[in-house]
């Protein structure tokens, strides 16, 4: 072989040799491209789910009106509903029904608030039971402002068969919304509202 032609072969597997790093390197460039925009898709992905509304159909609420929650916000219309649904479990009992319906309400309760509020309820419900006390409230009005709802409505209160009182009420209960479940935050009663009467339940 001449050395003219062992140039030119060598030359050409240099070449080659080159064209194959630069085939290598835009290789790498192309997956590290890629691998970027995955992840940033991933992101991209998991911040539209935090953001996403979601329509919920909370216990009570009719057909033409729907709710919707998101992350950490919820709409007015199914604060509402959440409220005409929680709020008779601790305004309107009878001692036979105590427990279950104080069972239902805890569930919805913030975990920091969870121990304050059972502990409280079970002692008022336990002064119901003994003195043969019953009440039922009245829904007549359900405002909602960000995160808080008041309801207004006609309360009435009983000693065994006998009603001892008849009155208008206000109650509001704070939410807060993680993670698209709401929690009931703070839970205010009127000082005459029977269980829960001058208590307050808040962060």
């Amino acid at each position: 072989m001449s050395e003219g032609s062992g140039g030119r072969e060598y030359f050409m597997e240099l070449n080659q040799y080159r064209a194959g790093k630069r085939e290598q390197g835009l290789l790498k460039f192309v997956i590290l491209v890629l691998t970027v925009a995955l992840i940033a898709e991933g992101f991209f992905l998991i911040e539209l789910a935090r953001r996403q509304r979601i329509v919920l159909v909370p216990p009570g609420l009719g057909e033409v009106q729907e709710g919707w929650i998101s992350d950490r916000q919820a709409g007015p219309e199914y604060l509402k509903q959440m409220t005409r649904f929680l709020l008779p479990l601790v305004t309107s009992f009878h001692p036979r029904t105590l427990d279950p319906q104080l069972s239902l309400f805890l569930h919805h309760v913030a975990p920091e608030q969870y121990g304050s509020v059972k502990a409280q309820l079970l002692s008022q419900g336990e002064r119901a039971v003994k003195n043969d006390l019953s009440q039922v409230f009245y829904i007549q009005e359900v405002e909602v402002k960000g995160n808080i709802a008041r309801a207004t409505g006609l309360l009435k209160r009983f000693v065994g068969k006998n009603q001892t009182s008849e009155e208008v009420m206000t109650y509001e209960i704070s939410y807060e919304i993680r993670h698209g479940r709401p929690y009931v935050a703070g839970i205010v009663l009127t000082p005459t509202a029977g269980i829960g009467a001058s208590n307050r339940h808040r962060e």
